[in-house]
């Protein structure tokens, strides 16, 4: 492992992820349960928050490596 990138960077994306998840889950059964609401316009949004997250680590990855 590179000794510029700290061991628990990876972690912390995945936790992230995992937040995530458990918040698109609990929306998705709120909008489920709630007369009117569709779910399913929750996908796009929730769908570019992790793009961003991943996007982000990347790019915090590379910029580290190449600061060395």
């Amino acid at each position: 492992m590179p000794e510029s990138q700290p061991p628990e960077s990876g972690t912390l994306v995945i936790a992230a992820l995992l937040v995530l998840a458990l918040v698109f889950a609990g929306s998705w059964v709120v909008a489920y349960v709630t007369p009117g609401r569709d779910p399913t316009v929750l996908i796009p949004r929730f769908v570019a928050a992790a793009v961003v997250l991943v996007a982000l680590a990347i790019f915090l990855y590379v910029r580290r490596g190449r600061g060395r």
